[in-house]
């Protein structure tokens, strides 16, 4: 008698049976070509290779034509990568050196880890199976979540791990299933993919429907960035109303400035963090020496809180706007002192005297 032969490994695996397919090209320059561009398109398919049976799919090198996903260089005039993208298809880009500012979703850095690949095909899995949106919520989508969610639950605490100085440890924010956003344990600094972090500075993240949960720092290859940008943002965007708490009748000032270079501030900011420069003040001196929207000033005096920025100040501190004397000089002369303080912001900022 022979023996019976095993069984087929697609019958007694589930998991492998019902793992779904997934095609990716690389797409390889014509030409002479940068040494380091032909290493980093080798490296990505033997990485690809090596995680073959790995992922929540099966990931197979595949035809431009065939493909799901398309890796290029940056460099890469191809006319088929504007077709594709045209299509709204995911692309993988890569590039030889850093970039800090790029609107680009999956971007690979090289020299490269095999990891950072890994987390790459598992965030562009989530693109294939929800699209873009689902990292990304439009406006819409942020206005439904902000009904039922605490816009203030993740500047809080942001906030809190600010006073706790824990620089060892790292938060991971999770939409669904996929990391998105890493904050480390004092709020000094996080990383994100360049696309996340256009959405949070354009306001089109709500921070509030991320999972936060404790993990390790990131290993995408994320550049660190700022926690105060992160800070300004999620705060300016949470509300065009006051922090619960801050209080309309309250003066406040700065105790320092915020990173207008990083920032990159509106001129409606410029203003009411200029007003606030000068003396101290409540949200409608604000408003009246700034001359901003009740909803500009609310949000910039948000961002500062979100960032340590403001002081609360007692009616009978120096220099507070709160006194009769101050209102009045600012009332008197509202158009001199807005162009006075415009002016030391410009000299604060090394912008120098406007022609």
């Amino acid at each position: 008698m022979q023996p019976r032969p095993p069984p087929s490994r697609a019958v007694s695996d589930p998991d492998t049976a019902v793992r779904p397919d997934r095609r990716i090209a690389v797409l390889k320059p014509t030409g002479v070509v940068d040494e380091r561009i032909t290493h980093a398109l080798q490296l990505m398919e033997s990485s690809i290779w090596a995680f073959h049976g790995t992922t929540h799919v099966t990931w197979r090198m595949a035809s431009v034509d065939s493909a799901d996903v398309l890796v290029f260089h940056e460099g890469d005039t191809d006319e088929r990568i504007a077709q594709w993208k045209s299509q709204n298809k995911p692309v993988v880009e890569i590039a030889v050196q850093s970039r800090l500012d790029s609107d680009t979703p999956n971007l690979l850095v090289y020299p490269f880890r095999a990891t950072q690949v890994l987390v790459l095909l598992e965030r562009l899995e989530t693109q294939l199976t929800s699209g873009l949106e689902g990292l990304v919520p439009d406006e819409s989508t942020l206005a439904l979540a902000s009904t039922d969610q605490d816009p203030w639950t993740f500047v809080e605490g942001l906030r809190t791990l600010r006073t706790l100085q824990n620089s060892e440890a790292w938060l991971v924010g999770r939409e669904a299933r996929t990391p998105i956003l890493w904050v480390r344990g004092d709020a000094a600094t996080y990383a994100a993919e360049p696309v996340t972090v256009q959405a949070i500075r354009r306001g089109a993240l709500n921070p509030s429907r991320l999972t936060l949960e404790k993990g390790s720092a990131p290993i995408g290859g994320q550049a660190p960035r700022s926690g105060m940008e992160l800070s300004w943002f999620t705060g300016y965007f949470a509300s065009g109303h006051l922090a619960p708490s801050l209080t309309i009748s309250t003066s406040y000032r700065m105790s320092s400035w915020p990173n207008f270079g990083l920032i990159r501030p509106s001129p409606s900011q410029m203003r009411v963090v200029a007003a606030l420069a000068a003396a101290a003040a409540d949200l409608s001196e604000i408003i009246r020496r700034a001359g901003v929207t009740a909803d500009e000033a609310a949000r910039t005096l948000n961002a500062l809180y979100a960032c340590g920025m403001l002081v609360r100040v007692s009616p009978s501190e120096p220099g507070s706007a709160a006194s009769a004397g101050a209102r009045r000089r600012a009332a008197s002369e509202p158009r001199a002192g807005l162009a006075k303080l415009l002016a030391n912001v410009r000299k604060h900022l090394g912008l120098g005297a406007r022609s």
